[in-house]
């Protein structure tokens, strides 16, 4: 194997900004052009910045940009996050957890460049038999509500075999329980309708220190990957060099890191697992 491919689980909702818009929404979170779908880029930066590597860090991250000293890269690199699990409410199984064909396809991908034929061909397998106008799930229910919506997923085996295998990128027992028996597998065009609409979106304010009351204009809109969005990211080292994923692994596998934005206001707290 020539590397990990990491899990991000957001403890808590994250803000990984892109800048002001002219939108709606003032400060929205980052994402695809083509897709619409949620990324995270600068995750080796947010790695850096939370866990000291010791002796190691020049040799993973490279030289710090304010250093006088020569430069060097590292020799390790770490691919952008992107969506892998989107939870969204249900009146009838409490939080659902959403996942899609073309998500599956990247997971599977990004196995495969790591080296793990494992789960590159578990996964081939399973969307090699299934009908990409189908819905699927992991329990018994044929009639679940998303958000306002209702449908009627066929129960898959073999799809919670595969959430099975993958369960400890949850933080802790209970919602490894819950992403098994809670994940529907959605068409391609449906998950990216909900994960451009099911965000979280929060109003902010700016108080005047003297006069206790909200500064002229300062109200703003910021947009959040809600808490439990489960996110995915490759490690792999240049020329496959398994002492450096040890380093990584053994440094950063089962953490708590932030990442994004907004964390002096309890942003960004995410659980990451190597696989």
């Amino acid at each position: 194997m020539s590397g990990k491919i990491g899990f991000l689980y957001a403890v808590t909702q994250i803000h990984a900004g892109k800048g002001m818009d002219v939108g709606v929404v003032d400060q929205p979170i980052q994402r695809e052009v083509h897709t619409g779908f949620p990324i995270i880029s600068g995750i080796k930066g947010a790695i850096r910045n939370e866990i000291d590597f010791g002796k190691d860090e020049k040799l993973v991250f490279g030289s710090r940009p304010d250093t006088n000293e020569e430069t060097n890269p590292g020799y390790v690199t770490f691919s952008e996050a992107k969506i892998l699990f989107f939870p969204l409410r249900s009146i009838n199984r409490g939080m659902i957890w959403i996942t899609c064909p073309l998500v599956l396809s990247r997971l599977k991908t990004a196995f495969e460049v790591v080296g793990n034929k494992e789960m590159t061909n578990k996964i081939e397998e399973f969307l090699n038999n299934i009908d990409k106008n189908k819905e699927y799930s992991t329990f018994n229910e044929t009639k679940v509500n998303l958000e306002e919506y209702v449908i009627e997923p066929e129960k898959s085996d073999k799809l919670k075999d595969l959430i099975e295998k993958i369960k400890n990128i949850a933080p802790d027992n209970y919602l490894k329980d819950v992403l098994v028996e809670n994940t529907i597998l959605l068409k391609d065009e449906d998950f990216a309708f909900f994960v451009k609409n099911a965000t979280e979106v929060l109003p902010r304010i700016r108080i005047d220190s003297k006069t206790g009351v909200v500064n002229a204009g300062a109200l703003w809109y910021e947009e959040y990957l809600p808490q439990d969005s489960i996110m995915f990211f490759i490690v792999k080292p240049l020329k496959n060099n398994d002492e450096l994923i040890n380093i990584v692994s053994n440094n950063l596998d089962n953490q708590y890191i932030n990442v994004g934005g907004k964390v002096s206001v309890g942003k960004g707290f995410a659980f990451i697992k190597l696989m």
